[in-house]
């Protein structure tokens, strides 16, 4: 009877490791590469910058609980499609992170920097630059690309997906052939939010234990590119 209502307990996960997570459980599950830990333990305000899909979010979120860790005072804000102004009081924050602060019109952002003058410390998620807006303001800023991060990170990312949804003292009834990796580079590049979409699918279709490879996810991805299914 449990089954029927935890389906995923006989696969030895609490649920479908690639769901969509909130956002505080994207501050657990996120992997911070060691460009984005290097540019963090300095003092420069910092910038991650890549394509849609590409981990700015989480990894402003994981962000906020690092620094959170080390005991400071730090708040995350989203602006949504079509909000150009920021809400987040920045007085008492040691960190304020704000995504798609490229949204920003010109007096926010102005009001923006503003405060990383008086002493509030900023990590932004954009898709444009935001380089050229500090220096003209004599502010120093870090800036990290997320687009590649290397060939460590999604191995790191994948695993950390299925530990988190891991069932204590369980072993994992469902596992990542070797080919999995080099497919989802070669077929979706940087969009991990892609490969989460497909690794989703993958996992809501598996009925027994066993191992999913690349064969499986190509099955899936073009049966999704072509509608059907």
């Amino acid at each position: 009877m449990l089954y029927t209502y935890f389906p995923y307990y006989r696969l030895g996960f609490r649920a479908n490791p690639f769901r969509v997570l909130d956002d505080d459980e994207w501050a657990e599950v996120a992997v911070l590469a060691p460009a984005v830990l290097t540019a963090a333990s300095g003092a420069s305000h910092l910038q991650l910058r890549a394509g849609r899909g590409r981990g700015k979010t989480s990894a402003l979120l994981g962000l906020g609980a690092h620094f959170r860790r080390q005991g400071l005072r730090a708040a995350y804000e989203y602006l949504p499609p079509g909000e150009t102004a920021w809400h987040t009081p920045p007085a008492g924050l040691d960190v304020l992170l704000l995504d798609e602060a490229d949204r920003l019109r010109p007096r926010e952002l102005r009001r923006l920097l503003d405060a990383a003058a008086a002493g509030t410390r900023l990590a932004l998620g954009a898709h444009a630059d935001l380089a050229p807006a500090f220096a003209r303001r004599g502010l120093r800023l870090e800036s990290v690309m997320l687009d590649d991060l290397g060939a460590e990170h999604l191995p790191a990312v994948l695993a950390r997906r299925l530990s988190y949804f891991r069932l204590e003292g369980t072993a994992p009834g469902v596992r990542l052939a070797d080919d999995v990796v080099p497919y989802l580079r070669a077929r979706l590049g940087s969009d991990l939010r892609a490969m989460e979409r497909l690794l989703y699918l993958a996992f809501q279709q598996r009925l027994a234990a066993g191992e999913i490879d690349a064969a499986e996810l190509e099955k899936i991805g073009d049966s999704e590119a072509s509608g059907a299914g």
